[in-house]
């Protein structure tokens, strides 16, 4: 009876000291692995997006009802104006 007590409480010991180890370096250790693979994913992402716009000139991003158009902007360079910003009548 002593025995089956001391084999139960050891392990519940063994049980909790894995636990422990667990959370305080596997968990994380995995959570870091996680989070470097999405940075470097959001990384991948953003660079394919910048290589469209290069190659391209523009790239639209949407989910179907809206959408962004991300063009490439160089400062040094003037735009044209679309409108002269007054109406005129057509007769």
């Amino acid at each position: 009876m002593r025995d089956k007590r001391f084999g139960i409480a050891l392990l519940i010991i063994v049980l909790l000291a894995i636990a422990l180890a667990y959370v305080a370096f596997i968990g994380p250790k995995i959570q870091g692995y996680i989070v470097a693979k999405q940075v470097e994913a959001q990384q991948n992402v953003v660079n394919a997006i910048l290589d469209v716009v290069d190659q391209q000139g523009y790239v639209a991003i949407g989910d179907g009802e809206n959408s962004v158009v991300l063009v490439k902007y160089n400062p040094s360079q003037q735009t044209p104006q679309v409108g002269t910003g007054t109406n005129e009548a057509i007769n």
